[in-house]
């Protein structure tokens, strides 16, 4: 966050989906640097956090918007110092949080994250992927994960035929018959679908998640199965990553109707646990598996 900020001297607001900014993490009780804002930022925290603000600011509005420690305000900082931002931890008040900041005519909304907490990446328009060391001992292990979850994340946009995809699983066949289940959610549904004929299906619209047991009876019927599969979101893959490598293995082309882009992917060579990898052969690793520049923050500038 402060590495972005560095070179944000346009109007801009920033909030977070946890707590940001305290001296120590909340989840590893280590020292934690704390979030540097400018005069002309906005701020949308608990009401809360304010006194640990170093920097005057103006209370600029008061909303409904709920956080474990209290309601959230959105403030104008007045000059340059440190703040402790606490945010929505929900994506439906983050999203409304969003449209409380558009009206203020800011340029940027600034979102920061929090451990392996992807789905607030949906309602973004850019998400920085940042890879850590802390998701095991094995950096080939941290570079599959990450090529794994990029993979997931950068899926493409359905852009065929026009179908009314509502929140009801929808079963598309090759000839043109549609059929809307009446259900949303694949989970113990699974069965339902594979009883079905598949092989005259050409396509299935998942509203919500498809889950491990779907992506097993995929590969035991991958035969006969070479439907499309369409999700709201890449958020909506829900998996191990076993199974999501041998879903991206099969033959079934995957899209989403709310594609995410990552301009940018950062790794953080360094694990709470107390182990570190070599920054270069860290960095060097995920960028030839992801084919694209990978930045340390903390070395790169």
């Amino acid at each position: 966050m402060n590495a972005y900020l560095k070179d944000c001297d346009y109007e801009l607001a920033i909030t977070s989906i946890g707590l940001d900014g305290e001296e120590l993490d909340q989840v590893t009780l280590l020292e934690k640097p704390q979030i540097l804002v400018k005069p002309g930022y906005f701020v949308a925290t608990a009401y809360e956090t304010l006194t640990q603000f170093t920097c005057d600011y103006k209370i600029v509005e008061e909303t409904d918007i709920s956080t474990a420690i209290g309601k959230v305000v959105i403030v104008k900082i007045i000059n340059e110092g440190k703040a402790l931002v606490a945010g929505p931890a929900k994506v439906d008040d983050i999203s409304k949080l969003i449209e409380s900041l558009r009206k203020l005519k800011i340029n940027k909304i600034i979102i920061d994250g929090a451990f392996s907490r992807q789905s607030f990446a949906k309602i973004t328009q850019a998400t920085i992927l940042v890879i850590g060391a802390n998701y095991s001992l094995d950096m080939d292990k941290v570079v599959y994960n990450a090529k794994l979850t990029y993979d997931k994340l950068t899926l493409p946009s359905y852009n065929g035929k026009g179908y009314s995809f509502s929140d009801k699983i929808l079963i598309v066949y090759k000839d043109e018959k549609i059929k809307e289940l009446a259900f949303s959610s694949i989970i113990g549904k699974v069965d339902y679908i594979f009883k079905d004929n598949i092989k005259d299906i050409k396509l299935i619209y998942f509203p919500k998640s498809i889950t491990n047991k779907f992506v097993e009876s995929l590969v035991v019927n991958r035969k006969d199965c070479d439907f499309e599969i369409i999700l709201n979101s890449p958020i909506n893959i829900q998996l191990s990553d076993n199974n999501l490598d041998k879903l991206f293995k099969l033959k079934n082309k995957i899209y989403v109707l709310n594609p995410i882009e990552i301009p940018f992917v950062c790794c953080n060579p360094y694990s709470p646990k107390g182990y570190e990898f070599d920054d270069l052969l860290f960095k060097n690793k995920l960028a030839s598996e992801l084919g694209l520049q990978v930045f340390n923050v903390m070395k790169d500038g």
